[in-house]
């Protein structure tokens, strides 16, 4: 568990630029650990996690593409059910809003990445310290 730099790209809702996008990074060697999209009216956020952060982040301003660079929390966390809403209580618990998140699993592997945007990222940190993770 820590804390992870996450991309947002701000793209046009049209057709075909997140393949525009993956392409481009597929092309660059850059590596997509975490990804989140979500179509909105106008520019429309996509947040990735990368395994290289400023060839990526160069790679999509040379295309012409607004980025901007957030700290979110990844934790990896046991696939069972109630792990989502212990964290949920422990955060609200420690007053920390949770902006927006994210998640990936299989399951084969039993465990999942979660991504959360949070309000007070030290102090979520410190109250999920404690996590159990098998």
């Amino acid at each position: 568990m820590g804390k992870a730099k996450q991309l947002t790209v701000w793209i046009a809702s049209g057709p075909g630029e997140v393949g525009r996008i993956s392409k481009a990074l597929a092309e660059a060697q850059v590596n997509v650990t975490a990804f989140s999209y979500q179509l909105r009216t106008g520019d429309s956020p996509l947040r990735l996690q990368v395994n290289e952060h400023a060839k990526t982040r160069k790679l999509l301003q040379d295309l012409g593409l607004r980025v901007t660079e957030e700290e979110v929390l990844r934790v990896t966390v046991a696939d069972k059910p109630g792990t989502l809403a212990e964290i949920s209580a422990r955060l609200s618990e420690a007053g920390i809003r949770v902006e927006y998140g994210y998640g990936a699993w299989t399951t084969k592997s039993r465990k999942a990445d979660l991504v959360f945007a949070v309000s007070d990222l030290e102090g979520a940190e410190r109250v999920l310290g404690n996590l159990k993770v098998p």
